[in-house]
């Protein structure tokens, strides 16, 4: 991984998570729209009365038949679409794990500065100013919260 590509999925971050819970929501869904489909009963009507049993010769009447292929149908678009969904969670599961797991390895002013940098979008100026001065009472220049995210770049790309 080269650190173009790091820093890229350090600023995706967040979209990403996002976009991961909101996938596996609708991949939740589709499978119980799924398991409602195996669920579904066809009903048959009796046809008792004078003159039921006769039919018209122009239409085939079979409601069975065709609710079948109707869930038949419905089935296996919904199996499509959980295929893509579950392709989808995987690719964005994996990019959202890269950058947890680089993250942890980081002690916690290098984590809470990467986070602040690229995450949460903040300047190194606003950082120095208010975050350091949260954390630590003290204020640091732009230039010393740049070389601690550098540092802690190049641990990240080492891990």
């Amino acid at each position: 991984m080269t650190k173009e590509e790091l820093i890229q999925l350090l600023k995706e971050y967040k979209e990403n998570k996002a976009r991961l819970n909101l996938r596996l929501k609708e991949l939740k869904t589709k499978r119980i729209q799924l398991k409602a489909c195996h669920e579904i009963e066809t009903s048959i009507t009796a046809s008792i009365g004078i003159n039921q049993d006769i039919h018209s010769k122009n239409k085939i009447s079979d409601k069975v038949a065709r609710q079948v292929e109707r869930n038949e149908t419905r089935r296996q678009e919904i199996e499509e679409e959980i295929k893509v969904l579950e392709e989808t969670v995987k690719a964005l599961r994996n990019k959202v794990e890269a950058v947890e797991d680089r993250l942890i390895g980081l002690k916690y002013k290098e984590r809470e500065i990467l986070v602040a940098y690229y995450i949460d979008g903040r300047t190194a100026e606003d950082i120095g100013n208010k975050l350091y001065l949260d954390l630590f009472n003290q204020t640091r220049s732009i230039r010393h919260i740049q070389r601690i995210i550098d540092r802690a770049t190049d641990k990240l790309l080492n891990f």
